[in-house]
């Protein structure tokens, strides 16, 4: 398979990751270090950026740490290090992309954090969905299934900003003119 993009070798694919960590102000999960990279250049694949960031860990340019259970990544003082003095491998256009890529992915981890949803069940079918939004709203549902309620979690986790929006929407309509 032809790739196009500007990162090959290894030692480009180690700057690639270490110059995108360097953004990101907390630790992250690895599939959060694989979508920012991969996003950044099409010149190389997962498997090479797997064995990269393996080798960064083994180097000490990045440390693992377990948070509720979950392995997350941030970059060490040595990481940091090496992406200052090396960042002028990287051609302008990747270092820009890396940048824009944490940034995209910094958003959805913050606005991923603040949607909650929660199922309890009451009796045989009756359970109540409730779908939070932290600090902006909530609602709860009474529903007849656990389908049903697996089906507002997914729906609330994916669009909770238009449903709020059409919820808001609803609730200053002026229904007294129809």
């Amino acid at each position: 398979m032809i790739r196009y993009g500007f990162i090959r070798t290894k030692d480009e694919i180690k700057f690639l990751i270490l110059t995108c960590m360097t953004y990101l102000p907390f630790p992250v999960s690895y599939d959060a270090i694989v979508d920012i990279c991969t996003w950044c250049d099409d010149g190389f694949g997962y498997f090479e950026l797997s064995e990269a960031f393996s080798e960064l860990q083994d180097s000490k340019h990045i440390e693992k740490t377990i948070e509720n259970n979950e392995e997350r990544f941030s970059i060490t003082q040595k990481g940091r290090e090496t992406a200052q003095a090396f960042q002028n491998r990287l051609p302008y256009t990747v270092r820009e992309a890396a940048e824009l890529s944490a940034l995209r992915v910094i958003r959805k981890i913050r606005r991923d954090a603040q949607i909650f949803s929660t199922v309890e069940q009451h009796g045989e079918k009756d359970y109540v969905v409730e779908l939070s939004m932290q600090g902006v709203f909530s609602v709860r549902m009474n529903v007849v299934s656990p389908s049903q309620a697996a089906l507002l979690e997914r729906t609330f986790k994916k669009h909770a900003e238009s449903i709020y929006q059409e919820l808001l929407t609803a609730l200053t309509k002026n229904y007294e003119d129809e």
